[in-house]
């Protein structure tokens, strides 16, 4: 009898693996599709993919370095609707250094930084309205020595 009850639950512990597996989301290599950055940029690997869901933040911690030229890139699928993203100084400040929305949304933009500074790289998607489910999107950070 106790040999039957262990085989029904390692049954069902690999049936709801295969089934995670099958139907979960996976979002990995989505930060493809974002725009690309100049070709003599090199890209940062914290360029990510992520499953971004209805009002939440995803928020990337990142090192900028002085003397060089950042690009940062953000994209979702369509169904998400505009990804806002917000570049904050890590300084005890929490500095806005830059804001998308201001600019209706935009996907990419180049920063110049002069001395080194932390930063957190804040993403989310004020227009996606679905509550159950999440959407891939993605965030590609390049960067230039700046001479």
């Amino acid at each position: 009898m106790n040999n039957i009850k262990i085989k029904l639950v390692l049954l069902s512990i690999i049936s709801l693996t295969v089934f995670q597996t099958s139907f979960g989301q996976s979002c990995r290599g989505f930060e493809s599709k974002c725009g690309s950055a100049p070709k003599y940029f090199t890209s940062s690997s914290l360029s990510r993919a992520i499953a971004m869901r209805k009002a939440r933040k995803v928020i990337v911690k990142q090192t900028f370095y002085g003397d060089r030229e950042y690009f940062v890139s953000v994209c979702g699928k369509s169904k998400l609707g505009k990804i806002h993203f917000r570049l904050i100084t890590e300084d005890g400040n929490e500095t806005v250094l830059y804001d998308n929305a201001i600019e209706n949304f935009r996907e990419s933009q180049l920063f110049v930084i002069q001395n080194t500074m932390n930063v957190k790289i804040e993403l989310s998607a004020p227009h996606y309205f679905d509550d159950e489910n999440s959407e891939c999107a993605a965030i590609l950070i390049s960067y230039n020595k700046h001479e």
